[in-house]
């Protein structure tokens, strides 16, 4: 029987619905902190982004998040 709660994260290497929502939640709030600060800083550029936040690291996480799933 389909069931799109367990669908999509059984086809992405997932082993049900909640290890799916955790690392969903996890990314989407990593990169909404990194989204908050990087318009702070456009505002007021002398607020440094930290360094586990900027463009690489955050691409990097991405990526190493990416791996886990294969």
């Amino acid at each position: 029987m389909y069931n799109p709660f367990t669908r999509h994260p059984k086809e992405n290497n997932m082993k049900g619905w909640f290890p799916h929502c955790k690392s969903a939640i996890c990314i989407g709030v990593r990169l909404y902190f990194t989204s908050l600060l990087f318009i702070i800083h456009g505002i007021f550029p002398f607020i440094p982004i930290p360094r586990w936040l900027n463009l690489n690291d955050s691409a990097n996480y991405l990526l190493k998040e990416k791996e886990k799933r294969k």
